[in-house]
């Protein structure tokens, strides 16, 4: 067999996600074609190998891979340029050769810069290099096709890095550009299949994670049937965990433990971090579900354990606040406040980090403080009281943008995924606490609002929706631009959208929820009240 050949062979084993067989194809290449003096033909070996070790998060071997290639670049363009008359004299290709040369492995250096930039979650860097990838003007026909490929491919890994780092509305645009490029029935080749799973899969999961539950599940059923029918094992494995992880969201606990199960001897005999770790949280979510507190633990720490190894920093996060959910059911909560206190330093030292992340931490320490108060009843008093500061402020936060958000699915959307545990949460612990005073405010709050359903009881239920941890996409930060001045209201009700104004209860005293208001302006810099003629809510 020709090493053409083989080269081919070994794309062929990348797309089957048999990356350990591909590496070790590609480097029994390395030697027979330094004999043959191509350089053509190395510079496809380091182009697979950097794709392949960005796959497998073995990042230095993508620096390395790029680096080589510059390298061997730099001195074919100090050939063209005519810089170079020692090295110029020894090349037999023609000018137009190096020029496809050049041009296609540039390509594909920058597709690798990309990669890199996005899995490192420096999304700008990564956007920069995806724009000059995508810009390449080039002038040959016959890499028109790999073009398009690395383009998209390349939108495809920032757009789903974006996911990672809960920049969901950042990465609508790129979606939307993946999937006008793969628009139609496609030319059936291994190339357009891996793109189509790809996007797939990425965009089933950005559904999930954006509360689109129904719309998720098509994207993943045709992903795992195209790489059922390539016999790809690994994506279709992949596809069976975001269906797991949209089962688990919409509480059919049954289906997605069968699912996670199903997928999970792929996934491991693979050993992709990212989608080990995330099988072993559903593996402890459902040991927590039948109460199997030290087996939850011990899968939980796989989790983190992989997550810690490629350092995810929002993943780690997250899973020592499902950990501590852990501590919480079995009654120590010294421990789950100190993975707590880990987890907010994590947010501190992180550069993308949002008050959506703080408001939902807080909200989770209140949880802890409430557990602690019902466990304790010498200090149920004061736990209560520092509960209700953090959960209050923090679950009005939440609320506030639920009512600048325009499109009505959309603020069901936020009210069913963030807004609604976090206003139970509040009216739970004010309840448990005694306060009558402060559960009559909440409910003024709350009518003047707008009602929705909250199906599940944030006591039982707190330590599953963690994991989804859903970012609709429809913050009105970035999103949903309503203007937030004087608003209308619907039929005499004192529903709008926007800020309310103050609202008063009773006229002895002072607006509801007013030191709640402040203390969430000052922490997330969300404004729960405008700054106009006071409602009066008495008859």
């Amino acid at each position: 067999m020709s090493i053409p050949d083989d080269l081919e062979r070994a794309r062929r084993l990348a797309f089957a996600s048999d990356e350990l067989g591909a590496k070790e194809l590609l480097l029994s290449l390395m030697a027979p074609i330094e004999a043959a003096d191509r350089d053509d033909l190395m510079l496809e070996v380091l182009a697979q190998l950097g794709e392949i070790y960005l796959v497998r998060t073995a990042y230095d071997g993508v620096t390395e891979a790029m680096k080589r290639i510059d390298d061997c670049l730099q001195t074919y363009r100090g050939i063209r340029a005519g810089t170079r008359p020692e090295d110029a004299a020894q090349v037999t290709m023609t000018a137009a050769e190096i020029d496809h040369m050049v041009c296609r492995y540039t390509r594909r250096a920058r597709f690798l810069q990309t990669g890199l930039a996005a899995a490192h979650g420096e999304h700008e860097a990564a956007a920069a290099a995806l724009h000059q990838l995508a810009e390449d003007p080039g002038r040959f026909d016959d890499l028109t096709a790999e073009h398009a490929y690395l383009v998209t491919h390349a939108r495809i890994l920032c757009a789903a890095a974006l996911c990672d780092d809960d920049l969901h509305v950042q990465s609508l645009p790129l979606w939307e550009k993946v999937f006008d490029a793969l628009d139609g029935p496609g030319d059936d080749t291994e190339f357009d299949d891996t793109l189509r799973v790809l996007a797939g899969t990425g965009y089933g999961r950005f559904c999930v994670e954006t509360g689109r539950l129904t719309e998720a599940e098509p994207w993943l059923r045709r992903a795992g049937a195209r790489a059922l029918a390539r016999g790809w094992d690994l994506a279709t494995a992949r596809t069976e965990l975001e269906r797991a992880t949209a089962a688990w969201a919409a509480g059919d606990r049954a289906r997605a433990q069968d699912l996670v199960h199903g997928a999970y001897p792929v996934i491991a005999e693979h050993a992709r971090a990212h989608d080990v770790s995330r099988s072993w949280l559903y593996f402890g979510l459902i040991s927590i579900s039948v109460g199997a507190l030290d087996d939850a633990d011990e899968r939980l720490s796989h989790a983190e354990r992989h997550w810690r190894e490629i350092e995810k920093p929002l993943h780690i996060h997250r899973i020592l606040v499902q950990r501590s959910w852990v501590d919480i059911l079995r009654g120590d909560f010294a421990a789950a406040g100190d993975r707590v206190a880990e987890a907010r330093e994590l947010l501190d030292s992180w550069p993308r980090s949002s008050w959506l992340q703080y408001a939902r931490l807080d909200d989770h320490l209140g949880s802890i403080l409430r557990a602690e108060a019902l466990a304790d009843t010498e200090t149920a008093e004061e736990k209560f009281a520092r509960a209700a500061d953090l959960k209050v402020p923090a679950a009005l936060a939440v609320d506030t943008v639920r009512h600048t958000i325009a499109d009505a699915d959309a603020r069901m959307r936020w009210a069913t995924h963030v807004s609604g545990r976090l206003l139970a949460g509040a009216f739970a612990v004010a309840w448990e606490w005694g306060n009558t005073g402060l559960v009559s405010e909440l409910i003024e709050y709350h009518c003047a609002r707008g009602a929705f359903s909250v199906p599940q009881s944030p006591l039982t239920m707190g330590w599953a929706d963690t994991a989804t941890a859903a970012v609709p996409v429809d913050d009105a930060d970035e999103y949903a631009l309503v203007a937030s001045g004087p608003g209308s209201t619907a039929g005499g009700a004192l529903t709008r959208l926007g800020p309310l104004p103050p609202l008063r209860m009773d006229p002895a005293t002072g607006p509801v929820l007013a030191r709640y208001r402040e203390l969430a302006q000052q922490r997330y810099g969300k404004t729960v009240t405008s700054a106009e003629a006071e409602w009066s809510t008495w008859p």
